[in-house]
């Protein structure tokens, strides 16, 4: 009944007040199963057949038995539950600031925001509280999934380099450094023909969904770049194609576009257009 419920019936007041009356009706009679709670409730409470007690029971398993029974504190844990389990799309945008990310939601939504006090103007502490937990937790979904897809295009990479290397027919086989040496400066160790056998190719894997196609240099991977030259590739996949495509750049060619340093300030990361490299 409960393994499947979409986002939009937990993040609903209704599922949230019928998690609200469970709760009551429980620490009343703490002994009877929730079965024996809905028809209770059904009974007695006018309103039970407005409320989603599907939705409800599956988030009465989620949200913090030590939360408060009403009010904000309550509704706040609620919408912490559902952030926290669903991870629905827009708690992405949380991270771009309070207001922003209201005004982006649909009405329905924004007003379950609303109901938890967490849109007041000016925002208590305790609200202020609220917005830096849960979107820590939505950047940290953030990194995890920035990082999935990175290691995605390492994996494409690895797949790619031991496909030319067979063609090439040097036998050995590609090493996924950036899985196991964070201070390696390049993610994949390859090869190229040598006129004494293969020549060591240091491989830097770029994954992108920017529009228009770039990705981002930083300054340890331009100083590894110029260290090792011509051995140096930037693999750039962009993961919004099926299949991934790649773009391959030498450090000659990226090197137009790396900004120079001047007496006050020094660059860290630079933004190169894969049209422009």
């Amino acid at each position: 009944m409960t393994g499947a419920l979409s986002t939009e019936r937990v993040f609903a007041l209704s599922a949230f007040e019928g998690v609200r009356l469970i709760r009551i009706y429980a620490a009343k009679q703490p002994e009877i199963s929730i079965e024996e709670l809905l028809t209770t409730i059904g009974h007695i409470e006018a309103d039970a057949a407005n409320l989603d007690l599907d939705a409800s029971v599956y988030l009465y398993g989620l949200v913090d038995g030590g939360c408060p029974m009403e009010g904000d504190g309550f509704y706040q844990a609620c919408i912490s539950a559902v952030v926290t389990k669903h991870q629905p799309t827009w708690c992405k945008s949380m991270k771009q600031g309070r207001i922003r990310f209201l005004d982006s939601l649909e009405p329905n939504d924004r007003d379950v925001f609303a109901a938890a006090g967490l849109a007041k103007e000016p925002a208590p502490l305790a609200v202020v509280r609220w917005w830096d937990a849960v979107t820590g937790f939505a950047r940290m979904m953030s990194d995890i999934e920035k990082m999935e897809q990175a290691r995605e295009a390492e994996h494409l990479s690895i797949e790619h380099e031991r496909k030319r290397l067979k063609e090439l027919g040097i036998d050995r086989e590609p090493e996924w450094k950036g899985l196991d040496d964070n201070f390696a400066g390049y993610d994949v160790l390859s090869f190229d023909p040598g006129e004494f056998g293969p020549t060591n190719r240091m491989i830097e894997v770029k994954s992108t969904v920017f529009s228009p196609l770039r990705f981002i240099v930083t300054r340890n991977e331009w100083e590894q770049a110029e260290k090792f030259g011509p051995a140096y590739i930037f693999h750039v996949w962009d993961m919004q194609k099926t299949p991934r495509a790649l773009y391959e750049r030498t450090a000659a060619q990226v090197a137009a576009h790396i900004p120079n340093d001047n007496e006050k300030g020094k660059w860290k990361t630079a933004e190169i257009l894969i049209g422009a490299a």
